[in-house]
This record gives C-alpha cells, sequence and structure tokens, in this order.
C-alpha cells in the first residue's frame, strides 16, 4: 500500500508540473513595458465590439485584439488623469467616471462633458455608474451622495435629504424589479425611486457595513462583496461566507463579476476566489499561479469568457482558459488516486482525494486513462462541447469490474453502477445477447442486440440474484448478479 501511495505521489507531482507548464499558457500579464496601462488598474468594462477598455491612474488604455490604444490627459483625448469606473450602455457609449472631471461621455470619437452639472451637484471622484432597464444612468460619488440621470435631468439623493443611508457610495447594482442596491461604507440602502430600505450589521446578517462591490445573478439572487466576506440574499435568506466557513481565502472582498456558467469570480486580499455559488470553489494564489501577487482591486469577464484580474501597482491579469475540475471515485464512494484526466493537450493527475483541476479551452474533450486493466469509468470521456465558463462537479465514477467467467476465451467484464441504476459491460464483441435469469431459471429480460459498454438500466427490475449471461460470437460467459 505504501508503494502504491508513493508511487501516486510521483506521478501526482510529474504531472503537475507538467500541467502548471501547460497553464502558463493560458494567463498573460499587462504591465506599463508590454501595453498601453498603467500598472494600477482602477476600473474595467466590455464593450459590444469586444474592445476592452481600462481605467487606470494614468489615463485609460483601450485593447482591441491585440491592437492597444492610450487615451490620457498627456495627448488631451482625455483630460482627468485618474478613471475610477468605465460603463457601457445600450448604444456603446462609454461612460467614465473620473476624480476632477465627474462624468465624461464617449461614443468612439466624440467626448461630452457635463461641465456645470458636476460643478453645480459637486460630482467629483466617480465611484460606479450603473444603467438600469430605462437607460436612466445612476451614478455613485464617493463623498458626494447617489446622482441619477434620464438624459434631461440630474437629480441628487444624499443622506441628509433622503433615507440614504451614507453619502461615501462605493458601488450600483440595478435588480430584476429596477431596484437599485447602493453600496456604502455603512450599509446596504436599496431604492425602488420612492422608498428606502436599508441594512447594516445591527439590523441583519451584513458581516460588516463595508460594501465594496454588488452583482445580481439570473435569479435575481444578490451577491456582495464586504469586508467581512461574501453574502448571497435570496429572497429573505441569508447566507454569510467567510474564511473561517468556507475556503473563501480573505474575508475583504474587493470585486465581483460572473462568467458566463454563472459562477463567481471575485478578488480579495489574499488571492482570487471561484465559486460555484453552492459548495464548489477554488482558489488562486500567486505562490500556485499565474498571478502577480494576492491583492487584486477589480474583476471582469468580457464576451469571449476571459478573465481579467486588475491589482494596484501590479498591472492587469488575463486568464484565457476554462477551469474544469471533478472528482474520481470508485463505485462505494472511495476516492481514487493516480487516475490521470487529459483533454488531449494537458494533463492532471487525481490527489488523494481523489480531486482533479484543468485549464481547458472551449470544446474539450475529457478522457481518463484507467490505472489498470480491471477499471472502467462513466463515463469514459465527457465532451465538454458547450463549456465558456468554470466547470464544477464533473465528477466520474470508477467500476472495480466483475469478470464473466465461461468458456469463451473473450474477456467480459461487468461494471455495476447500482446507485446510479445501470450496468454497463464491456467486451471485445460489439455487439451481445444479454439474459438476465432469475432463480427459478425462468428469463426476466433479454436484450438480443446489446452494444459494447451501453448502460443496461436496472432501476425497475425486480430485486433478487440473477444469473448473467453474455452471449456473443465467441461464445457465452456468465456471472452472478446480486440486485437485492
Amino acid at each position: 500500500m505504501k508503494r502504491i501511495f508513493l508511487l501516486a505521489t510521483i506521478l501526482s507531482f510529474f504531472t503537475f508540473r507538467f500541467s502548471l507548464s501547460f497553464a502558463q499558457e493560458n494567463w498573460t500579464r499587462f504591465t506599463m513595458k508590454n501595453s498601453e496601462l498603467g500598472n494600477s488598474i482602477l476600473a474595467m468594462a466590455s464593450d459590444k465590439k469586444n474592445s476592452k477598455w481600462f481605467g487606470t491612474e494614468m489615463g485609460m488604455a483601450k485593447l482591441t485584439g491585440k491592437t492597444w490604444t492610450d487615451f490620457s490627459m498627456f495627448n488631451q483625448k482625455l483630460k482627468d488623469q485618474f478613471v475610477n469606473c468605465l460603463t457601457v450602455d445600450a448604444n456603446n457609449v462609454l461612460w467614465i467616471g473620473t476624480d476632477d472631471y465627474g462624468v465624461i461621455e464617449f461614443d468612439g470619437s466624440r467626448w461630452t462633458e457635463h461641465k456645470e452639472q458636476m460643478k453645480k451637484l459637486q460630482m467629483k471622484f466617480i465611484s460606479k455608474i450603473a444603467i438600469d432597464r430605462n437607460d436612466v444612468k445612476w451614478i455613485g460619488v464617493t463623498l458626494g451622495g447617489l446622482v441619477c440621470y434620464d438624459g434631461r435631468e440630474w437629480k441628487k439623493y444624499t443622506s441628509s435629504d433622503s433615507e440614504l443611508l451614507s453619502d461615501f457610495i462605493l458601488c450600483v447594482a440595478i435588480d430584476r424589479n429596477n431596484k437599485k442596491w447602493i453600496g456604502t461604507n455603512d450599509g446596504i440602502s436599496i431604492f425602488d425611486g420612492r422608498n428606502w430600505t436599508s441594512y447594516t450589521t445591527k439590523n441583519s446578517k451584513l458581516p460588516h457595513n463595508i460594501i465594496p462591490a454588488i452583482i445580481i445573478d439570473k435569479n435575481d439572487t444578490k451577491w456582495l462583496g464586504t469586508l467581512g466576506g461574501l453574502v448571497r440574499i435570496d429572497g429573505e435568506n441569508w447566507t454569510v461566507f467567510t474564511a473561517e466557513n468556507s475556503p473563501l481565502p480573505c474575508n475583504q472582498v474587493n470585486d465581483l463579476a460572473f462568467d458566463p456558467s454563472g459562477a463567481i469570480w471575485m478578488v480579495t486580499d489574499k488571492g482570487v476566489a471561484l465559486f460555484d455559488g453552492k459548495d464548489g470553489w477554488k482558489v488562486y494564489r500567486a505562490k500556485q499561479s499565474a498571478i502577480p501577487n494576492d491583492i487584486h482591486r477589480r474583476v471582469m469577464v468580457d464576451g469571449q469568457g476571459n478573465k481579467w484580474f486588475g491589482s494596484n501597482m501590479q498591472g492587469l491579469t488575463r486568464f484565457s482558459a476554462h477551469p474544469v475540475m471533478g472528482r474520481i471515485a470508485d463505485d462505494r464512494g472511495n476516492p481514487l488516486a493516480g487516475i490521470v484526466v487529459s483533454d488531449g493537450q494537458q494533463q492532471a493527475t487525481t490527489d488523494a482525494d481523489g480531486r482533479y483541476y484543468l485549464e481547458v479551452a472551449t470544446g474539450a474533450t475529457l478522457t481518463l486513462t484507467p490505472a489498470d486493466d480491471m477499471r472502467s469509468f462513466e463515463p469514459a470521456t465527457r465532451k465538454l462541447s458547450q463549456v465558456s465558463g468554470a466547470m464544477f462537479h464533473q465528477d466520474f465514477t470508477a467500476s472495480s469490474g466483475m469478470e464473466a467467467q465461461g468458456a469463451s476465451k473473450e474477456r467480459v467484464v461487468v461494471n455495476p453502477f447500482l446507485d446510479q441504476g445501470y450496468i454497463t459491460i464491456s467486451m471485445e464483441s460489439p455487439v451481445a445477447e444479454v439474459e438476465f435469469v432469475g432463480p427459478d431459471g425462468q428469463s426476466v429480460r433479454k436484450l438480443p442486440q446489446y452494444r459494447n459498454e451501453a448502460r443496461i438500466t436496472i432501476s425497475k427490475m425486480p430485486k433478487m440474484n440473477y444469473t448473467l449471461f453474455i452471449r456473443t460470437e465467441k461464445g457465452e460467459k456468465k456471472l452472478l448478479f446480486n440486485l437485492k
């Protein structure tokens, strides 16, 4: 047993080195040396033409394909040096939130400033611009409250003239009912256009009153990044994920984004975390991945499913592959170490708990290599043609296999997946006649044209002892089969 464990460990080590080397190709880092970026990433957005926009402490940059374009105050295209937030509207107009010039619009050729309104409403240090279903812009102002703009009129809400919790606005999100969820440094305020509702650590399960990020999924579930952990609000149900009760690497969650699969990417002060919203987690740290450091401030997922992580002083990192992970166990649920999982380009080996992790491209097919000739898997391969985001729980079950006996020289192995309610039969011949015979010698079920490794559903068969006959052109084999 020790030798087997040692061999699996050695195989895991070498395979891990190979996988990590290949996985580096999925990660690209951009800094001042190889792009038009400043090294501190303050904002990110992807437009409808798949161009990526990045706000920094040195202005703004656009990436289209492999071409960078600089928009900075130094070439007079953009008058403010600090670009804090970016949002693209339905007409593909970029809305830019800055420090000293407030809100600026850019349609690709024309810049529109709102100087008089910015001065009148004291709109400096813009933190967030969210657009509701009526195309109204909701603008969070650091130390300046919440401002709405419907294209004609501007209106400002502050803590002194409304029930807004705080004038220190950190983020804004719009839910299915067009309600505005406003994250502040004093809790959450929710505004439906007339009424306000607020939650703090005193009247809810909110773990911390500082809310840097809010995102809302397709089921209208709210996800809050706080300085006390990740919060899920599903109707009246609140769930808090912390570093103490989950794999979340750090309680300070700085930003959140969904990928096309609905998985949540989050950046913290101690690494990047991926969460399926239920029980699946993956954590990326600088020592085990290609991210430059563990502290990141911004995250974005673009239209192609690429993940972008913005850091402070360490530039930008793009992750272009799709994480796939799962567990391989035998038909009794025991983990199987040392099983090789491959997509044809890279491979991973399951650890002591039977778990594996791969970074694959769209359309990948996972293939398992059995540890020995006696083991088969269900499924043996899995086509991931629709993969566009992270995939959790890509599990495989391995059968120990029961070898049928008889005069035929053909090897026939029955693989029982009893918990799943079926069996498969592996044989050299492409087709066989399969018959289940009860203890009284009567035929209970017969499959005259069974194809190699096809599923045979047994969940609705009577629970008894059977003799299972497998007849091919090479002869007959049989085994005792217990369904009690």
